[in-house]
């Protein structure tokens, strides 16, 4: 499993944000975090490609609040969730709407500020009618069809490739490919193609993900 709940141990905020910074998940990268007691974020990232497999990767860590983990903060959103929003620049009205029209998702509700920047104010009004409109209606029952306005879905990816540099630095030495199908990893050097046992993942230059069927 993906590690289990927080325990003692509480999720580094900073070190949180540069995993996800890098396209993994919000749970997951806590779950690398604890599981590497905060150690650094490469560390972490070396834990998140050994379990991003994982069936409870993307699982909200259940024992979270046990161990103090910051409550609720207005809108219902997590305080950590609003405080890693703000950081990027955006008020707290601004994440929090960003967080209501994403259900929560730090990682969606990032892409929807920047994505609505040249005029995100009237954006966040419209939203917040739209939470009031919701709220009226939910005592009617709900129509099932939240979900459906998002034509994307959940943001679950895989990696399918890295590629990593042989050399002293960027502008000299070699580059060579590893790309995984079907479960196998295979190595592309230049014209030469080969299977690969254990691809340097911990030394990629660039890594490639595909998202889940």
């Amino acid at each position: 499993a993906a590690g289990g709940g927080a325990g003692a141990v509480e999720p580094n905020q900073e070190i949180v944000a540069q995993l996800m910074g890098m396209g993994f998940s919000e749970n997951g990268c806590k779950r690398a975090a604890i599981a590497m007691k905060n150690a650094s974020a490469e560390q972490c990232m070396e834990w998140i490609f050994q379990h991003m497999e994982d069936a409870d990767f993307n699982d909200p860590i259940t024992q979270e609040g046990a161990a103090g983990a910051p409550g609720p903060a207005a809108g219902g959103h997590s305080a950590e969730s609003l405080e890693m929003l703000k950081s990027m620049g955006f008020t707290e009205k601004q994440c929090g709407a960003a967080l209501d029209a994403c259900q929560g998702s730090v990682e969606r509700a990032a892409d929807w500020l920047f994505s609505h920047m040249d005029d995100l104010d009237r954006v966040v009004a419209e939203q917040e009618q739209q939470k009031g409109a919701g709220a009226a209606a939910a005592s009617g029952g709900s129509s099932g069809d939240e979900e459906s306005k998002f034509e994307d879905g959940p943001g679950e990816y895989k990696l399918a490739g890295i590629v990593s540099h042989i050399g002293k630095n960027t502008g000299s030495g070699h580059y060579v490919a590893h790309i995984r199908r079907d479960g196998k990893w295979y190595i592309f050097n230049d014209e030469k193609v080969a299977m690969s046992e254990k691809p340097p993942i911990g030394f990629a230059y660039m890594c490639m993900f595909e998202r889940k069927a």
